[in-house]
């Protein structure tokens, strides 16, 4: 197994690069330089999708290894017919839904006592967007942040959590008309 380097990187490859489903295919084989790749390429955006999520970094990190760690596992298992990144993405999301629910479930009665994380604040935002942002369900979140921070369309979105671009669509309207209401 590689390190973990979280760089940003490019979401797609260069006409000379492979990509990310060959690498995918050399990796199941054997290939750890194959998996390297795969990691310098999706780490970095990885780490910014689950910070998002999570509005905590040292815990966006864990969630990341752990989502490299469990596609590496998991890679004779992954259908080279389909993209690897929703792939990888659903993997990651789903251990930050698992790591939110935990956070739930530990959390103290008494709401005051224990505030939301804030999320990470980008340049561009108040710390009063900021926070309504951070206040937000998780879903409404990732996909703000697929949407408006990574820059992809509603498909793009709903293959990295698969779903529907027109669910997209809805969730983005929803998670738009709440930031509306919390910051009017």
């Amino acid at each position: 197994m590689c390190a973990v380097v979280f760089e940003d990187v490019s979401r797609t490859s260069t006409p000379s690069a492979p990509t990310d489903e060959a690498l995918a295919a050399r990796a199941a084989r054997g290939d750890a330089a194959a998996f390297e790749a795969l990691v310098r390429r999706h780490a970095g955006p990885l780490l910014a999708y689950c910070r998002r999520l999570l509005g905590d970094p040292i815990e966006a990190e864990d969630r990341v290894q752990d989502a490299l760690i469990r596609a590496y596992r998991a890679l004779d298992r992954f259908d080279a017919s389909r993209r690897f990144a929703p792939w990888l993405f659903r993997i990651a999301h789903n251990g930050c839904v698992d790591a939110l629910r935990a956070r739930r479930a530990w959390a103290p009665l008494d709401e005051e006592a224990a505030p939301a994380p804030a999320a990470p604040l980008a340049p561009e935002q108040s710390p009063a967007i900021a926070q309504a942002v951070a206040d937000l369900p998780a879903r409404h979140r990732a996909v703000l942040h697929l949407k408006y921070t990574l820059g992809l369309d509603a498909a793009e979105i709903a293959a990295r959590l698969d779903t529907t671009p027109g669910n997209v669509r809805v969730v983005l309207h929803r998670a738009i008309k709440l930031l509306r209401e919390r910051l009017s």
